[in-house]
């Protein structure tokens, strides 16, 4: 079942499936419209047991550091539960700017969201 929901310049879309939920986020993740993202997450996070999450960002076109928080945020969150995230397809700015933070090898980062559903065969 996928649910979209709209936040400023952002929309993400969440699509519910038997082992994990994946969140396709479209739009600029900034200030404004970051709690969104946060907020879907949370949701996502009650989805499944353990917690998979997909957070997919092929179409995100802006991100600041609010939306890097977030994503942190989604990490931390999801690492509590004992569950996976794996974030899809972030840019070559955002994949550099992770690195900047010293945070990038602190996620499992994938192309597209068939690599991250293999992922999750892979820890189980």
């Amino acid at each position: 079942m996928a649910k979209a929901e709209e936040g400023g310049r952002l929309r993400v879309r969440a699509d519910e499936h038997r082992d994990f939920v994946a969140l396709h986020a479209v739009g600029a993740l900034d200030y404004g419209s970051s709690p969104l993202l946060k907020e879907q997450a949370d949701v996502a996070l009650g989805a499944t047991d353990p917690p998979r999450l997909v957070i997919d960002l092929t179409e995100v076109t802006f991100c600041d550091s609010t939306g890097y928080g977030v994503l942190m945020y989604a990490l931390n969150r999801v690492r509590r539960l004992a569950g996976s995230l794996v974030l899809v397809g972030p840019s070559a700015v955002m994949r550099q700017r992770l690195r900047r933070l010293g945070v990038a090898d602190l996620f499992d980062t994938r192309r597209t969201v068939e690599e991250a559903v293999e992922a999750f065969a892979e820890v189980t």
